[in-house]
């Protein structure tokens, strides 16, 4: 039987409320330009305002209002010198990843408060599933770091004339996700036994 009392334990709010920020956070990031044209990873601006925002599966181009199709991998837009590795832009697939890990984790951790079978009070399901869902997205942003940086970097070093490279708020989100989600693996979730999870009243058996 669901206790709303169960939702209100130290370890279980934080997993709640920590694993659906960080779903939050990786789908934003993977719906990020083309789909969100306001959300991207990287800008590049001329003197007139017309920039192209680079997002995970393609890119926008201010001046024709025009977006590119979605794709895995796709080919950017840029100077020839500005480093973007296909392989590197195909790994924004795991933001997607990592966004579907931590539903799963949201999901069985309601399983388990609602006692649902093999699901009840059991920490397992919860914190493989965000375990792992933290793991892509603590790489998916390492990797998109890598990615972007390195391209703001060799663009500034082109010395364009009247042109700038700034970073967009992609990046920024999915650090905050990849922080919400480490903290919900680590400390999210029912407990492995009784007597490390906090309680009101701790002689209250879990199972009643």
């Amino acid at each position: 039987m669901f206790r709303w009392e169960d939702c209100l334990e130290g370890h279980i709010l934080i997993g709640l409320i920590f694993s659906t920020f960080a779903f939050v956070c990786m789908i934003i990031v993977t719906f990020s330009t083309p789909f969100i044209k306001t959300i991207y990873f990287l800008s590049m601006t001329n003197t007139n305002g017309d920039a192209t925002h680079y997002g995970a599966f393609g890119y926008c181009e201010e001046e024709s209002d025009s977006c590119s199709s979605s794709k895995v991998g796709y080919e950017p837009p840029g100077p020839q010198n500005v480093d973007m590795p296909e392989w590197l832009l195909k790994t924004s697939i795991l933001f997607g990843i990592a966004g579907l890990l931590f539903f799963i984790a949201w999901i069985t951790l309601i399983l388990s408060l609602l006692r649902f079978k093999k699901f009840a009070w059991n920490p397992v399901y919860f914190r493989t599933s965000c375990v792992l869902a933290a793991f892509s997205a603590i790489l998916a942003e390492i990797f998109a770091l890598v990615l972007w940086v390195r391209a703001k970097h060799d663009f500034d070093g082109d010395g364009w004339v009247g042109w700038e490279a700034g970073y967009g708020a992609g990046l920024w989100i999915g650090l905050v996700g990849c922080i919400f989600g480490g903290l919900a693996a680590l400390i999210g979730g029912p407990a492995y036994q009784g007597r490390f999870m906090y309680r009101a009243h701790p002689g209250a058996a879990y199972n009643v």
